[in-house]
């Protein structure tokens, strides 16, 4: 009988090692023993799903991105207006993103020394942002929302969320993230409501 295959939980197990690793001790002094320790695998069993350091931090990227952007996609389809759909967004995501800023931005140093990393950040921030743009599309179909630029709206409330991250990370007793985006969206979508 074929054994059944692993590869999808046991790369998730050292991706989720790797966070707990990167967030101690930093990108630069972390080592693939490091990582392999805290997944309680074999240095081998890491190396067979990532080559390097470089892989599994694209493989951290990769999974922060694919549930950010499936939460996003989710409510897309669900009941209610824009306001209210992206108010649940912010209120399911924005404890996990105020918990990983840190690496989050590791990431963005790496980005700019590493062209592979800046393409997969500069590919969720496209999706990203495109995912918002069809929000505030159904805004302005549905006649919640004036007619207005979606792409203007979609880039500011992703440099919103960003950068209320950064705060957050940098004044975290000054910055209550959730609190200053939820107050943020009530005042952009009041500025959009169709007259």
């Amino acid at each position: 009988m074929p054994r059944p295959d692993v590869s999808v939980e046991r790369k998730l197990q050292i991706v989720e090692a790797a966070i707990q690793v990167f967030a101690r001790k930093g990108f630069d002094a972390a080592r693939m023993e490091d990582i392999a320790h805290e997944a309680g695998l074999s240095i081998g069993g890491v190396y067979w799903y990532f080559k390097s350091k470089d892989e599994v931090i694209v493989g951290i990227m990769q999974a922060i991105i694919d549930a950010d952007v499936k939460t996003l996609r989710d409510l897309l389809d669900a009941p209610g207006t824009v306001h209210e759909r992206l108010t649940q967004y912010v209120q399911a995501t924005i404890t996990a993103a105020i918990e990983t800023t840190s690496l989050c931005y590791e990431l963005y140093g790496l980005a700019l020394r590493d062209t592979k990393v800046r393409r997969h950040i500069r590919a969720f921030f496209t999706t990203y942002r495109d995912v918002l743009a069809e929000f505030v599309q159904q805004g302005v179909k549905r006649g919640e929302y004036r007619k207005v630029d979606v792409n203007l709206i979609a880039t500011m409330f992703a440099a919103l969320y960003e950068g209320m991250l950064e705060m957050t990370m940098l004044d975290p007793v000054g910055v209550d993230a959730e609190v200053m985006l939820l107050g943020a969206l009530d005042l952009i979508f009041a500025g959009l409501e169709a007259k």
